[in-house]
């Protein structure tokens, strides 16, 4: 299946009348879903941590960093649900700290777990990166529940201090991708690659501070999972405070954005300066600092993004006198493939780059408001209309939906169109357009499995041997 997204414009040929906008993220109801309440969590529920839903039981597991906020060494918890809003801490017999939630207490740094369903060796199924004693340098952990963790290496295994959120996912051609800073205290995200997640490449940096950015401004983490042939990854943004002439910067707030990535090299934001999740009000649960998982989770109708939230601005942690609690853990949400639309009020058009197409059956997803209408046009690479799919003959496309399809009046033969190098010709009013392509029913709702346009003609895909068979 072949899709277009608008990250950027790189698959449009030209646009009139729309407008590109970043949807909003929408708070659960039940935020604050935990509060840092639990005595063996040390007043302290810092989002150096992972959420996952596991794929044969669909158990939803969540770890987060505990302690520090009173001086005392960091440890990590664990906590289960159902159905990832209730959320319980279950009593270990047999962890670290007998009777609690624990499950790791060597005061671990920028912790991130991997549930890695391609793991054949026992006890290796999930897999743990963290900053731990006693080295605290980057470290490598395995278990065979996320419960009970053991050294997956001679440790440490890269040799800076985390300093920092990381977070790690495994590649479609089998590597681990780890996103952490290049060096202590250089807040900015560098990328490392892995074969075996024990030996690791020399760090790339791979997001900066744009010139549109203010002064202020620095990266913190980035927490980042493989989107079809994308990453995306909610980017930690530390805005810092003019007042603090500090060499390190300790105060500031953390608001994350949205980034993107076609290659994992070269990272985007979204739209700098747009929160994926806003602060809180003054003195309200999340008014202070918002630090995203390590990856969102991804659900048939929902994409979720799960945060720790605190009142208390950075470099206050553990000064806060405020009221209690001071952190809770929540989450966003955002409906597939919608991070950014186009959106027309009016008439609006856009015509494609050409796409290779290999279905004979196309889609949209869009939010088209009463009384609006999308259409899809076929063009050639020349940009004449393909015969009976024209504007005129697509019956309009109305309501909000994933995963509309579009149809043609007369049902017009399109034997001729799988295989071919098509244009499309979007023509809305009063509608967002999030994403448009073709596939099959089945592959367009399986949303994160779906290759983007090359632009590769069909004399070249012969020449070079990519024709299909």
């Amino acid at each position: 299946m072949v899709k277009i997204h608008f990250f950027d414009y790189r698959a449009v040929e030209w646009q009139r009348g729309f407008e590109r906008v970043p949807e909003a993220a929408v708070e659960c109801d039940g935020n604050p879903l935990l509060v840092s309440d639990h005595p063996a969590d040390g007043g302290r529920m810092s989002m150096y941590g992972s959420v996952i839903r596991r794929p044969d039981d669909h158990l939803w597991q969540m770890w987060y960093t505990s302690g520090g906020a009173r001086g005392e060494p960091l440890t990590l918890s664990y906590a289960e649900s159902d159905d990832g809003v209730d959320w319980r801490r279950p009593s270990l017999p047999d962890g670290p700290r007998p009777g609690t939630h624990i499950v790791f207490d060597r005061g671990p740094h920028g912790a991130c777990v991997l549930c890695d369903e391609a793991e054949t060796r026992p006890g290796w199924r999930y897999k743990m990166l963290a900053g731990a004693a006693p080295s605290h340098r980057i470290s490598a952990f395995r278990s065979p529940d996320g419960v009970h963790w053991v050294d997956a290496a001679e440790n440490p295994i890269i040799g800076i201090n985390p300093d920092c959120p990381m977070s790690v996912h495994r590649a479609a051609d089998g590597r681990y991708v780890l996103y952490c800073r290049p060096q202590f205290g250089d807040r900015r995200v560098s990328r490392r690659e892995s074969w075996d997640f024990v030996h690791w490449t020399e760090p790339r940096i791979v997001i900066d501070q744009e010139p549109a950015d203010p002064p202020q401004t620095q990266f913190y983490g980035l927490g980042a999972v493989p989107y079809g042939p994308y990453e995306i990854g909610s980017l930690w943004v530390y805005h810092t405070l003019e007042e603090d002439l500090g060499f390190n910067k300790m105060r500031g707030h953390q608001q994350p954005e949205l980034a993107y990535s076609r290659s994992g090299y070269a990272w985007h934001r979204l739209e700098v300066g747009f929160p994926l999740i806003s602060l809180g009000e003054p003195g309200s649960w999340k008014a202070g600092n918002i630090q995203p998982a390590s990856a969102p989770v991804f659900l048939e109708d929902e994409i979720r993004f799960y945060y720790a939230a605190a009142r208390m601005e950075h470099g206050n942690m553990s000064g806060f006198a405020g009221p209690e609690p001071g952190w809770g853990l929540g989450f966003v949400s955002l409906r597939p493939d919608r991070f950014v639309g186009m959106h027309a009020r009016e008439e609006g058009r856009l015509l494609t780059r050409p796409i290779w197409v290999e279905r004979d059956a196309f889609h949209v997803n869009a939010a088209v408001s009463p009384g609006g209408a999308v259409r899809v046009e076929l063009r050639a690479v020349d940009g004449t209309p393909v015969p009976g799919f024209g504007l005129a003959d697509c019956r309009p496309i109305t309501g909000d939906r994933l995963d509309h399809v579009v149809r043609w009046e007369g049902d017009p033969d399109r034997s001729s169109l799988p295989y071919t190098e098509l244009r499309l010709l979007v023509e809305a009013r009063n509608a967002t357009v999030y994403a448009l392509g073709a596939g099959t029913v089945s592959e367009w709702r399986d949303y994160r499995a779906f290759r983007l346009p090359d632009f590769i003609t069909a004399e070249q895909r012969r020449a070079h041997g990519m024709w299909p068979d």
